[in-house]
C-alpha cells in the first residue's frame, strides 16, 4: 500500500504483539510518534486478551507499559475475551472466522493448527467483538507479520466484515503518520 492511496486510519485500532515489539518502548521514536498521533486524532487502541498474555510472557522484548496503559488510560482498552458466537448482521461468527484463519495460517507456517498460537486468529475475533459492542464502524488490526496480515485479509474478504475490519502493516501506519 503506498502512502498516496493510504485510507484514513480507523478510530479503533487493535494492536498485535508483533506491532508492539516493532514499535519499541516509550523511549523509542516510533512509539512516541504513534502515541502522539492516536491521542491527537482520538483513536482508541485495543489490546486483545491473547496480546496481553503475550506481553506478560515477553516483557524482555515488549514494554509492559501497554498493559499499564490498558488499565489506566482511556485511549487504550483491554478488550474483553472473544465470545465465539458473536457476529454482526449476516457475517460469520467469530469462531468461524478464527477457525478459518487458524487453518490457513497452519498451512502457510507448516505447523499443526493445535500447535500454532491463536493470537492472530484471535485478533479477528476481537475485532468482530469490538464491531458488535461499540460505536466503532471501522476497525483496524495493526501488525508486523505478512503471513498473518494476508491470511486475515483473505478470510475476511467476501464476508460482511471486509468493509469494516481492515489490516494494516506497521510500516504503512508509521509512514502515514510521519507525513
Amino acid at each position: 500500500m503506498t502512502s498516496t492511496s493510504f485510507p484514513p486510519v480507523p478510530t479503533a485500532l487493535l494492536l498485535d504483539t508483533s506491532f508492539l515489539r516493532t514499535l519499541g518502548g516509550p523511549g523509542h521514536h516510533r512509539h512516541q510518534l504513534f502515541t502522539e498521533y492516536v491521542k491527537a486524532n482520538s483513536i482508541e487502541l485495543y489490546l486483545s486478551e491473547r496480546v496481553r498474555q503475550e506481553i506478560e510472557e515477553q516483557e524482555v522484548w515488549i514494554s509492559p507499559d501497554w498493559l499499564h496503559k490498558s488499565q489506566t488510560e482511556s485511549w487504550v482498552t483491554a478488550a474483553q475475551p472473544v465470545q465465539e458466537g458473536v457476529s454482526v448482521y449476516d457475517g460469520p461468527s467469530a469462531a468461524v472466522i478464527m477457525d478459518r484463519i487458524q487453518q490457513r495460517l497452519s498451512k502457510i507456517e507448516q505447523i499443526p493448527p493445535d500447535k500454532l498460537r491463536k493470537t492472530d486468529a484471535g485478533l479477528a475475533g476481537t475485532a468482530i467483538m469490538i464491531l458488535a459492542s461499540t460505536d466503532h464502524d471501522d476497525i483496524g488490526i495493526v501488525m508486523d507479520d505478512k503471513n498473518a496480515e494476508q491470511t486475515i485479509q483473505t478470510v475476511l474478504s467476501d464476508t460482511y466484515y471486509e468493509d469494516y475490519i481492515r489490516v494494516f502493516n506497521i510500516w504503512d501506519i508509521i509512514e502515514y503518520i510521519e507525513k
